[in-house]
């Protein structure tokens, strides 16, 4: 089901989303878009991203980077395509994740589990550290 939004809650605001060439991510990127807001989507594949940012409006209304979420270039590029683009960040929301072990705790291998704390925990952490840095400490903000 698909609900029309219109309204400025997001009015001048930008937001990086995560994750966000597709399911949750995009729908978020879409409803800060509706909402009046800019975003920049980011996700590991290019062709997908284009995609979504040009659904959500084109370069006007987003941007988008590809890369690996736990990368920490690609967080600081991601960042500064924020700040150089639309003149700052509001708004971070961290939506990627990852789990690609099922089953018993007792049973997954532990470089499946090192690799899914990596992404859904430490590069979180990245991701609003360099927020923090380039934008919120002096401006304030929200992460999601």
């Amino acid at each position: 089901m698909t609900t029309a939004v219109t309204g400025s809650r997001h009015e001048g605001k930008v937001a990086i989303v995560t994750g966000a060439s597709r399911g949750i991510g995009f729908a978020v990127a879409e409803r800060i878009v509706a909402e009046g807001g800019r975003v920049v989507i980011t996700a590991r594949k290019p062709e997908a991203l284009q995609e979504a940012a040009a659904s959500l409006g084109g370069p006007e209304k987003a941007r988008w980077v590809a890369g690996n979420a736990g990368d920490d270039d690609h967080q600081g590029e991601v960042v500064a395509t924020a700040i150089d683009a639309f003149g700052g960040l509001d708004h971070l929301v961290n939506n990627t994740g990852i789990n690609p072990a099922y089953g018993r705790m007792i049973d997954v291998d532990l470089a499946a589990a090192n690799k899914i704390f990596a992404t859904n925990v430490v590069a979180a952490i990245g991701w609003a550290q360099k927020a923090y840095r380039a934008s919120f400490e002096a401006n304030g903000g929200s992460i999601v």
